[in-house]
């Protein structure tokens, strides 16, 4: 779907004014935008959940007490609710595998947000749990059992979702961090910040959180940091983490020192940092899945121009789709290989299984 110039540049002139908004949001940087600017893009904010860090940054300011101000404070005290329910659910769901002889892994959620300065700062929604793949069918079995229904678990086997295949040794780097009485079995630093920027250029730097979330851990553990664990692995998953660091200091004011990735950092592709303004600076969209067209299709005629422009693929999402490195050739190959990769999944989402794309 072809978008105007105009439009695009609104977009992302809106996305700056987020970026700024957010800068150091979470350490009580002072405020750097108008209260006009801040009318522009208060929506962008609470619709991607950075309502609390808005609040954060507000809360010592003229605006704390306006229509926005309580609005961000609002959605604080609700995610603050919210922190303390997915903890009571930890502190179920944890015993309740280890009782069961599994040990399992905790990733983003309340893994991310303990490092934030109260919890009410960074919502989530579930709890990302990767266990071993020896213990993968025990954890499907009590999860089953009905005895923590109400918890929303996302149980991952290993971590290869997260472009990592180092099972073993994740588990033997990890540590164990207090939750009250629980000890919880979180990600080594260097392995978090690695898995946080690449989650955030696999889904194409959408929201603006998870780029807080890695200038968070980096500003937490940075002078502790060890970089040749975290800068391990193919050299082109190096190259994507050094990227989503620069996007981190070129939008958020990440200071990168003098470390391994800030000479990269300094180098980035235009089209990249444009890409992720663009999408800050653009409003969420709920329309259905493209599988949803494709079992009604009169939905599709109603909604044909919304729906193309939906789900055609950022620049980022789909060059990590792709594989491909971050430079400054065009993205339009790394985009249609991604919706053609997309529709030749298709059937198995679909129910048929992988046999309709063998038929001779």
């Amino acid at each position: 779907m072809k978008v105007s110039v105009s439009s695009k540049e609104s977009k992302i002139t809106r996305g700056r004014l987020v970026a700024r908004f957010l800068s150091g949001s979470w350490s009580g940087a002072s405020l750097q935008i108008t209260a006009n600017d801040l009318g522009q893009i208060h929506e962008l904010i609470t619709t991607c959940g950075a309502g609390g860090l808005g609040w954060w940054k507000l809360r010592e300011s003229d605006l704390r007490d306006s229509q926005i101000g309580e609005l961000f404070q609002a959605q604080y005290r609700f995610q603050t609710l919210k922190s303390g329910l997915h903890e009571l659910h930890l502190k179920k769901v944890i015993p309740l595998l280890r009782a069961n002889g599994v040990e399992p892994l905790l990733v983003k959620g309340w893994a991310t947000a303990r490092l934030y300065p109260e919890l009410g700062m960074r919502p989530y929604l579930d709890l990302d749990l990767c266990v071993t793949p020896e213990d993968s069918g025990r954890a499907h079995e009590v999860l089953k059992s009905g005895e923590c229904d109400e918890c929303l678990v996302d149980l991952h086997v290993g971590f290869g979702k997260f472009y990592d295949q180092r099972t073993d040794e994740i588990f033997t780097n990890s540590r164990l961090v207090k939750l009250d009485d629980l000890d919880v079995r979180v990600l080594a630093p260097e392995d978090d910040l690695r898995f946080l920027c690449l989650h955030l250029l696999r889904h194409g730097a959408m929201q603006p959180l998870w780029l807080c979330d890695v200038a968070v851990l980096l500003e937490a553990h940075g002078k502790d940091l060890d970089w040749d664990r975290c800068l391990s692995g193919p050299r082109r998953q190096v190259d994507w983490v050094a990227c989503a660091l620069g996007i981190g200091h070129h939008l958020l004011g990440l200071d990168l020192g003098d470390s391994p990735v800030a000479r990269r950092a300094s180098e980035l592709p235009d089209w990249l940092i444009e890409t992720v303004l663009e999408e800050w600076g653009t409003p969420l969209k709920n329309l259905p899945q493209l599988v949803v067209y494709l079992r009604e299709p009169s939905r599709w005629f109603r909604d044909f121009r919304s729906a193309i422009a939906c789900h055609w693929p950022n620049a980022i999402e789909a060059t990590m789709t792709m594989e491909g490195p971050f430079n400054g050739f065009p993205r339009l190959p790394f985009q249609v290989g991604h919706l053609v990769s997309r529709f030749l999944a298709l059937p198995s989402h679909l129910g048929f299984g992988s046999s309709l794309l063998h038929r001779g």
